[in-house]
């Protein structure tokens, strides 16, 4: 095998591992979303066991701030859940009318014989290049699912603590 063959499937290879790695990122996003759909249904549970008209009594005045803290970590994971998707970039090795006009480039620069190497090179290039942006791509988005999920489980302490002062709101 030659350099630019060696390098070639080098490149193409970690490129599609890092794409293999981001599909898995997607996949995985599924465990936080659920439970943001968990907290959302705590929240209501802990609403529909709040008695308003005990508001300025200091145990409601402590559910409503837990309940609140609740909100804004939940806000802040579906932020992150979103950011996932988001902050992935697609690119992939150049278009095939792309790859023609290279090589027709390569063919008049250098000769016929320079076609091959030089096309291997050019795509072993763009392989590197996209796989650099995987990688960006996916520690971003793995971070970001990894902060969701933490602040989903932030809310749910939250709404925890604020159930666990609901009794002694109902008997005021």
């Amino acid at each position: 095998m030659s350099p630019n063959e060696l390098r070639f499937d080098h490149f193409r290879q970690i490129f599609l591992n890092e794409r293999t790695r981001r599909e898995a990122i997607r996949g995985s996003i599924g465990t936080p979303v659920a439970a943001i759909s968990f907290s959302v249904f705590s929240l209501g549970n802990l609403v529909t066991r709040f008695d308003v008209s005990r508001l300025g009594e200091p145990v409601s005045l402590f559910i409503v701030a837990m309940a609140c803290a609740g909100v804004l970590a939940m806000l802040g994971a579906v932020y992150h859940v979103v950011m996932v998707e988001w902050l992935f970039i697609h690119h992939e090795p150049p278009p095939m009318a792309g790859l023609v006009e290279a090589e027709n480039a390569i063919r008049a620069e250098r000769g016929e014989e320079a076609v091959i190497p030089g096309l291997m090179d050019l795509m072993a290039a763009s392989y590197a290049i996209a796989f650099e942006q995987y990688l960006w791509g996916n520690t971003v988005s793995a971070r970001s699912r990894t902060r969701a999920l933490r602040l989903v489980l932030l809310s749910l302490v939250f709404l925890a603590i604020g159930f666990l002062a609901l009794p002694f709101h109902q008997k005021g």
